[in-house]
């Protein structure tokens, strides 16, 4: 995909600690965590001794982002793959040429400098977030 990055892999849990705990015993490293009021989720990063980022994503209330899954039972699971980008609006035009929708406008995120974030979703694939010059942990 022209002009993006891979940088993560988002797992939701309704465990945070307990998540965090169980990769960093799998050699990862808590490289920041914060809870992003604004998102209504708490969030951890994690690097590994190889491949990508983790994102930890567990709610912080029932109205959160990851209601569906709650009530479905269906956490903790892989919850979205996420490409870093130099230009949210363009990529995110190109994702819905590609049949992707967006779902809401840029938010920023406060576990990645408040750089802007963007949810598209496709049929086939899910959900991917696209991020802006992410700057992890500032």
């Amino acid at each position: 995909m022209s002009g993006l990055e891979f940088h993560h892999v988002g797992v939701g849990t309704v465990l945070f600690e307990a998540a965090i705990a169980t990769y960093v015993d799998l050699g990862y490293k808590l490289v920041t965590s914060v809870d992003d009021e604004a998102l209504d989720v708490r969030i951890a990063f994690l690097s590994g001794p190889s491949g990508p980022l983790l994102e930890i994503v567990s709610p912080l209330g029932p109205d959160g982002p990851l209601r569906a899954l709650l009530k479905k039972q269906a956490l903790p699971s892989p919850y979205h793959t996420c490409y870093a980008t130099r230009d949210l609006l363009l990529s995110g035009e190109m994702l819905r040429s590609k049949g992707f929708l967006q779902l809401g406008p840029p938010r920023p995120a406060a576990a990645l400098g408040n750089a802007p974030i963007t949810y598209h979703y496709h049929h086939a694939i899910g959900l991917l977030e696209l991020v802006e010059n992410p700057r992890l942990g500032q």
